[in-house]
């Protein structure tokens, strides 16, 4: 109950905000400044596409509930080896990582994914990126604290970002496989702010503000600043048509860091990638699998 209730206050305010003319928008954003951020705040970070459809889980996963101390986090397993863990971006869930899941448990890995705070099954609470990383390194502990161990991550758009600043220590030696990975986090919030569809003045007065907290909150976690210490066990999947995150961005920061391996498809877009079968393909090689038989399709067969 409290989950549908957060997610239709967001619904609501965007039908309010959407309502106000030119002059109630600026007296709002003029005389309760901090309701409003605040209000804008929890449509960013616990986006909308978050309306989670029940969906029966896929066979063979394995479906339970992380407690951290900022909310419950759903996680999905499947297999068993060692343990490739999928981090999943703004927006997204752990669902976008079922089918090549299921093709690692078939190669004989243990995969797991999780949806962050305001995604998916998992507490509706706001997901900032500082979030999404304390996040993301509990589950990297979580794995390398198991059996299975942690042999790799594969991330994708600004879950990228995450796993760049997740704990060093948690990420020694680990293969990394980015998916559309966001260079410029600045830019990438900035067009989701503008995709809300506020009032003008809204949008300009949130993005200033945005603009300055930039500098102190975000701009250290950039990720052509992070991900150089780990260019020698990278590899970067982007498409060319990709209208979320320039394909340019990570094909300059190969010709910087000549040891990350470039895959660059063409009209996946930038979440059909995803489960196309060129990543699958540059995957398993990655991860020093070339069992040729174990075929791998984007369909996920459910119960």
């Amino acid at each position: 109950m409290e989950k549908t209730s957060s997610l239709q206050n967001n619904t609501n305010l965007g039908n309010l905000l959407s309502f106000f003319g030119k002059k109630k928008a600026h007296l709002l954003g003029k005389f309760v400044p901090g309701w409003m951020n605040n209000k804008i705040d929890s449509m960013l970070f616990v986006p909308k596409s978050t309306e989670t459809k029940t969906a029966r889980l896929p066979r063979g996963f394995n479906q339970f509930v992380m407690k951290t101390r900022d909310g419950d986090v759903q996680a999905y397993q499947i297999g068993n080896g060692p343990g490739v863990v999928f981090v999943h971006g703004w927006g997204g869930g752990a669902h976008q990582f079922f089918p090549l899941m299921r093709g690692l448990a078939e190669c004989g890995f243990s995969a797991i994914a999780f949806d962050h705070l305001g995604h998916g099954l998992s507490d509706k609470k706001p997901a900032t990126l500082q979030q999404s990383i304390t996040t993301t390194n509990h589950v990297l502990n979580f794995t390398k604290s198991s059996e299975s161990g942690l042999c790799a991550v594969v991330g994708h758009s600004t879950g990228c970002i995450a796993i760049a600043n997740a704990r060093s220590n948690f990420m020694k030696d680990i293969a990394l496989f980015l998916i559309s990975p966001v260079f410029n986090y600045k830019l990438y919030f900035l067009k989701k702010l503008v995709k809300l569809k506020l009032h003008a003045d809204l949008t300009k007065q949130y993005a200033n503000r945005f603009s300055k907290i930039y500098h102190s909150d975000y701009q250290s976690l950039e990720l052509d600043k992070n991900l150089a210490r780990y260019g020698d066990v990278t590899v970067i999947a982007h498409d060319e048509s990709d209208t979320e995150s320039s394909f340019s961005d990570s094909a300059k920061f190969c010709e910087k860091y000549p040891l990350t391996k470039l895959l660059l498809t063409r009209c996946t877009d930038h979440v059909r990638i995803i489960n196309s079968e060129s990543v699958w393909k540059e995957l398993k090689s990655h991860l020093n699998y070339d069992d040729t038989t174990i075929n791998f399709t984007s369909e996920i067969i459910y119960r």
